[in-house]
């Protein structure tokens, strides 16, 4: 099926480890509609002449105050596709891996109210919200996984 550009909404973000590499930065909110509690990785929308690169940086020190470097060997970690009830839209969104550089002020919209958490990597599958979020994770562990063992057999 081919979109034209004005059907898309075209997001970025990141699933970001602390300089351990042991915990993942989560954003937590609460759902309007059914109250629960949701927790998932930092995104938003791509600005006009930004990369998505650019976007997931941005968007992470935006939502969560934590200014990141995207793995650069890693490249896309996966592309999410899926209707947006709020856009009324077809969404996608671009998911990078990264790493925590340092700290800075969360800079969020009047209706966003997100409050970040740092979880531990293996336990963060029972904790994120939603099946794409968990698979993504998935993903970004094994990379990271495959890395390492690259790296000790070159030592």
């Amino acid at each position: 099926m081919l979109y034209s550009r004005d059907e898309i909404v075209f997001s970025a973000g990141a699933v970001v480890f602390d300089p351990t590499e042991e915990k993942v930065l989560t954003i937590v909110h609460k759902d309007n509609a059914s109250g629960r509690e949701i927790v998932a990785f930092p995104k938003g929308g791509l600005e006009k002449g930004e990369s998505a690169e650019e976007a997931a940086v941005r968007e992470v020190e935006e939502e969560a105050g934590v200014h990141c470097r995207l793995w650069p060997s890693a490249g896309l970690m996966g592309l999410e596709v899926r209707y947006s009830e709020m856009a009324g839209k077809t969404k996608a969104i671009y998911w990078y891996a990264a790493s925590f550089v340092e700290m800075r002020t969360q800079k969020l919209e009047d209706y966003e109210d997100f409050s970040i958490r740092w979880i531990d990597a293996d336990k963060a599958l029972d904790v994120l919200s939603s099946d794409h979020c968990k698979k993504l994770l998935k993903t970004c562990l094994a990379y990271k996984a495959s890395v390492a063992a690259a790296d000790a057999t070159r030592n």
